[in-house]
């Protein structure tokens, strides 16, 4: 069988879909992966899967570009005659799915992977475009085909705008993750995550509580609210705790922040901030707490899911996506959206016996609920396959 997978970015299908690839290789059935190029076709390459670089423009809404687009996907897909087309991400769910659609002869699945900044903003522009994008759900998706959903309240909001008809809507909870891939870490490896970080930054870190905020420096990431409570608990108690940001700028991000803002936040309110890091497990292994007070409109993020495989215990909103990763009080806590006082409230009920009991429940979480074996085999069945050997046990 011949499986083509459509994104915006190279780097989302490496990151969040290997696990896929992967077993449909070790299935013995052919990959194919359309998608922009950010870095990471040569990775796609090494998994076993047949990347092609096509121009998404992530944030255009330009017509003739779309245009363009679903041109370019056509011409793709007439030739390579796929079995199934699976696309994520908005413009690759509507763009990729119509596509199939035109070329015939494929099973369509499409992946809504959180609802973005659409369905927070509330400005007349953003408004309009929402509701063009609820429109083109309505009338370029096929009504028989699966639409996955990463937590429940995307499901029931796009099922309540008739954007997706409630019998093609499917649930998942989040990317998956392969456990097998994060262990949970031992003390001999927190100890020498810490030990480095303390090197990086230049602050010991022995007797702190090290609170780690992932993510790319945009305000809907809840970048504020962490840096304000960053500079609040760091002048309430100045040897607690130490705050660390590894993350991205992403320039092309409607309201990004940029570079030199970032670290004149950093300098001015006593956050480390590292950068991109690709080896953000490490820093993720060294923290105490994952903070990301996110009012994004997450599907599930993908750093909450990876701190619960690594036993951490978290700081979110209750936000969709973000309430999916903990019980408030049993393996973290919930602050309020724009909250940067529930912020520092959350931060302050941590010590070293939360953390402790908060472990094992993160893991168990991350087992029960995210385990990528079982969205795998979810995903095979919607592909007409039988369950990857991984799925069967």
């Amino acid at each position: 069988m011949k499986v083509v997978l459509v994104c915006n970015t190279d780097g989302a299908l490496a990151n969040f879909r290997a696990p896929l690839i992967r077993a449909l290789v070790a299935a013995g059935h052919e990959v194919v992966t359309i998608s922009g190029s950010g870095g990471y076709i040569d990775t796609l390459r090494a998994m076993g899967a047949r990347p092609i670089v096509v121009e998404f423009s992530r944030h255009s809404a330009a017509p003739l570009r779309n245009l363009g687009l679903l041109r370019d996907l056509l011409r793709l897909l007439r030739q390579e005659r796929p079995d199934v087309v699976h696309s994520f991400t908005h413009k690759a769910v509507i763009f990729g799915s119509l596509a199939a659609r035109l070329a015939g002869g494929s099973k369509i699945v499409a992946t809504v992977t959180g609802l973005g900044t659409l369905f927070v903003r509330g400005d007349a522009k953003t408004r309009l475009l929402k509701t063009l994008l609820v429109w083109q759900y309505r009338l370029l998706l096929r009504p028989d085909q699966p639409v996955l959903f990463q937590n429940p309240d995307d499901l029931q909001e796009m099922v309540s705008l008739r954007a997706v008809r409630r019998k093609q809507a499917v649930l998942t909870y989040g990317s998956g993750i392969d456990l097998a891939e994060y262990a949970l870490p031992d003390a001999r490896s927190v100890a020498e995550a810490r030990q480095q970080l303390a090197q990086e930054t230049g602050q010991d870190m022995s007797n702190r509580i090290i609170a780690l905020f992932p993510a790319r420096g945009v305000p809907e990431k809840g970048f504020k609210e962490f840096y304000a409570a960053a500079r609040t608990l760091s002048e309430r108690f100045p040897d607690r705790f130490a705050f660390v940001h590894i993350g991205l700028i992403d320039t092309e991000a409607s309201g990004a922040l940029s570079a030199e803002e970032v670290r004149a936040n950093a300098l001015a309110q006593g956050v480390h901030y590292l950068g991109y890091k690709i080896n953000a497990r490490d820093y993720m292994t060294a923290a105490d707490v994952v903070v990301l007070p996110s009012y994004y409109r997450e599907g599930v993020p993908r750093s909450l899911i990876e701190a619960l495989a690594l036993g951490k215990c978290l700081v979110t909103t209750d936000m969709p996506g973000c309430r999916e990763t903990l019980i408030d009080g049993w393996n973290g806590f919930l602050c309020g959206t724009r909250d940067a006082a529930s912020v520092v409230s959350a931060l302050e009920r941590i010590d070293a016996d939360f953390r402790e009991t908060a472990r094992p429940r993160s893991r168990q979480l991350c087992e029960d609920r995210f385990d990528v074996r079982r969205l795998n085999a979810l995903t095979f069945g919607l592909y007409g396959l039988p369950a990857p050997e991984a799925a069967q046990g």
